[in-house]
C-alpha cells in the first residue's frame, strides 16, 4: 500500500468502447449528467503528524471522454494517508483538494468538482429522490402478476421491454433496489438502487421493466455504463419527452458511485450536483 502522495496510481478507461456497442455518439449525445462519487474513507496528515479525515463528493460530467477506474481511485487515495500537506488543518485541507481536483481534471481531460465534507457538515445533507414520489417498482405490480412471472434473463436483454398501446402524456416515477451487475475488472457483485423519471406517452410495462433490470445480474459493466445503457433502451423503446435515469450503488471499498443521465439539465435534483450537499445515503451505502 503506497505511503506516500501518487497520481500515477490512478487510471482512466474511455467512455466510448462501451458507447459504440449500444449506439450512442460521443460527439452527439442524446442526454446530459454527472457521476457522482462519495468517498467515505479519505485521511492525510498536517505537518505535524495530526491526521485529518474528510468525506470527498467527486463529480464528473457525462460529456468526459474518461472515467476513473474504481479501484485506482482507491489506491490514489489511500496514498494521501500517511503525507504531510501543511502546517494548519485549513492549509492541510486546501493544499490536498487542489491536487485531487488537478489530478482528476487532467487524468480525464476535463472540469472536475471536489467538495469535502467533515462530520460538523453532515446535517447539510438531503435525498434527492423522494421515496413519497420514486414508489417502488414492485409495488406498481400486482401480486399475482409478479408472484406468477417467470425471471430467466440475467444477461441485458432489452426485448424483454414492453410498452402499452399510446395515451394521453403522462409522467411516471418509480426506484427499484434490485438492479444487480457485475464488475468487469474483479467480477465482484455490485448492488444499486435504480431512478426514473419518464414522461411519454407510451405507458410502460412495469413487469417487463423489472424483467429487463433483472437481466443486468450478470453482466460485467461499470456503473456509469449500466446507468447510459438502460437510458439508451427507454430512450428508444419509449420513445419519452423527458428522461432520467440514476443509480446510487451500494459502497463498496469505502467509494459509491451514483451516475445520473437526464434528456434535460433542468430534470437533474440540485442536491445531486451540489458541492455544498452531501446526497442522503441509501439503505445499502
Amino acid at each position: 500500500m503506497p505511503e506516500h502522495y501518487s497520481p500515477a496510481l490512478l487510471f482512466r478507461i474511455e467512455r466510448n468502447q462501451n458507447r459504440k456497442k449500444y449506439n450512442i455518439d460521443s460527439q452527439n449525445l442524446i442526454f446530459c449528467g454527472v457521476d457522482v462519487w462519495n468517498c467515505y474513507e479519505f485521511s492525510f496528515l498536517t505537518n505535524n503528524g495530526l491526521p485529518i479525515q474528510r468525506v470527498l463528493k467527486i463529480i464528473v460530467p457525462c460529456e468526459s471522454k474518461f472515467l476513473v477506474e474504481s479501484k485506482s481511485l482507491k489506491l490514489y487515495l489511500n496514498s494521501f494517508n500517511m503525507d504531510f500537506f501543511g502546517d494548519s488543518i485549513q492549509e492541510a485541507e486546501d493544499k490536498v483538494k487542489t491536487l485531487i481536483t488537478n489530478d482528476l481534471s487532467i487524468l480525464l481531460e476535463c472540469e472536475i468538482i471536489v467538495s469535502f465534507f467533515a462530520d460538523e457538515s453532515a446535517s447539510n445533507c438531503e435525498n434527492s429522490f423522494n421515496p413519497q414520489i420514486y414508489k417502488q417498482l414492485t409495488d406498481l405490480i400486482s401480486s399475482e402478476n409478479l408472484n406468477s412471472a417467470v425471471f430467466s434473463d440475467y444477461n441485458e436483454n432489452a426485448q424483454v421491454l414492453k410498452k402499452n398501446d399510446p395515451e394521453t402524456m403522462r409522467e411516471y416515477t418509480f426506484c427499484t433496489n434490485l438492479l444487480r451487475s457485475n464488475c468487469p475488472v474483479t467480477n465482484q457483485p455490485d448492488f444499486g438502487d435504480l431512478y426514473v423519471r419518464m414522461k411519454t406517452h407510451n405507458m410502460p410495462d412495469f413487469l417487463s421493466i423489472l424483467r429487463y433490470i433483472v437481466s443486468f445480474r450478470k453482466e460485467n459493466h461499470f456503473h456509469e455504463e449500466i446507468v447510459e445503457m438502460i437510458y439508451k433502451r427507454f430512450f428508444d423503446i419509449f420513445e419519452p419527452d423527458e428522461l432520467l435515469i440514476a443509480a446510487k450503488y451500494t459502497r463498496r471499498g469505502g467509494i459509491d458511485i451514483n451516475p445520473l443521465r437526464a434528456s434535460a439539465s433542468e430534470l437533474i435534483p440540485v442536491a445531486f450536483v451540489s458541492q455544498n450537499i452531501s446526497e442522503q445515503k441509501t439503505f445499502r451505502q
